[in-house]
């Protein structure tokens, strides 16, 4: 939630944005018009990366009072689309035999689409999948904030109702959920979620002995919801470190990463592909043999991008699958 009474008005948040060029001058007159609550000009601008929550060192989460008043004013849907993508993802049936177990992974609404990329023994464990664990977080990306608040209460319900003490979270916007946003709203959340990274940073550690070092060098893209729990990138770390890969130093990565620009196309802002080309331009110029990717959206969105500028995309669980022996790594 926003704090207003944490932001000292230094702009940071918007001088640091990768998607405006704003000045200091101005992004202070905008923070000022959205602690008054008014229509500002960067509600209309703003690309919902939340990458300015993790600019603001005082923790005031300026992006969520952009997205409460994008709601407000209707500037990036109207109604009645929100309503119809709402409809879309709700669901009023009932759930049958679901795991029983303290532990259980949850992954989200890809079971299906990208059942590919949760194959082998490392995803051998019970998992609950669709509609009914969908996490909601893509409606802040539609200036929807309280769509996403109304539903995260069932969101969490549902997962409880599995009796898991741990859910693993496969897509990394229900870690988010889980581990930021629903106790921010004041909801309890009564297991331990955990994250792919630490999930598989476990598993890697206690194959040891199956490890083959893969000696690759590569990018890595941060994706948009991981602003929302920069403390667990050191995970990420941990899982190259222990498979051999090498991260390459380069400009968008880390705090300064770049999204997958995704969001551009569900906004109509434009072509998201001149700022993917820099993002793997950026790759390309420190190095790396492939990018690496936690989010299955950021793949589908760098798919045709990644073949034109000829820098595969491997997924981040890919990565342990490859060391442990049950993918080739052709790199």
């Amino acid at each position: 939630m926003f704090i207003a009474e944490k932001c000292d008005l230094c702009g940071d948040c918007f001088v640091k944005c990768q998607w405006m060029d704003v000045d200091r001058t101005q992004s202070v007159l905008w923070i000022k018009e959205l602690i008054a609550g008014k229509n500002s000009e960067v509600l209309g601008k703003c690309l919902t990366c939340y990458a300015c929550n993790e600019y603001c060192t005082r923790g005031a989460n300026p992006f969520d009072q952009i997205a409460i008043l994008q709601e407000k004013y209707h500037t990036l849907f109207p109604e009645e689309t929100v309503a119809m993508m709402e409809q879309k993802y709700i669901f009023s049936g009932e759930i049958k035999n679901p795991p029983a177990a303290d532990r259980i992974m949850s992954v989200c609404v890809f079971g299906k689409s990208d059942a590919h990329l949760i194959q082998g023994e490392l995803y051998n464990l019970p998992q609950v999948s669709g509609k009914p664990y969908f996490c909601w977080i893509m409606f802040s990306h539609m200036g929807a904030a309280s769509v996403q608040k109304k539903h995260a209460q069932e969101f969490v319900d549902r997962l409880a109702e599995t009796g898991a003490k741990e859910i693993v979270c496969f897509h990394d916007d229900c870690y988010s959920m889980l581990a930021k946003i629903a106790p921010d709203y004041g909801i309890h959340v009564p297991f331990r979620p955990i994250h792919l990274a630490e999930y598989l940073v476990e598993c890697l550690k206690a194959n040891k002995g199956k490890i083959t070092p893969l000696n690759i060098d590569i990018a890595y893209n941060r994706p948009c919801a991981s602003r929302f729990t920069p403390e667990k990138e050191h995970f990420i770390d941990e899982i190259f470190k222990i498979t051999g890969v090498n991260r390459v130093k380069r400009v968008y990565d880390r705090e300064n990463a770049l999204c997958c620009a995704g969001s551009k196309l569900l906004l109509g802002k434009g072509d998201p592909k001149p700022d993917q080309e820099k993002n793997f331009k950026d790759a390309n110029d420190a190095g790396a043999k492939a990018m690496v990717c936690l989010c299955p959206i950021c793949m589908h969105s760098f798919s045709v991008t990644a073949a034109e500028m000829k820098l595969p995309l491997i997924f981040l669980g890919d990565i342990a699958r490859m060391a442990l022996g049950e993918l080739e790594c052709s790199l």
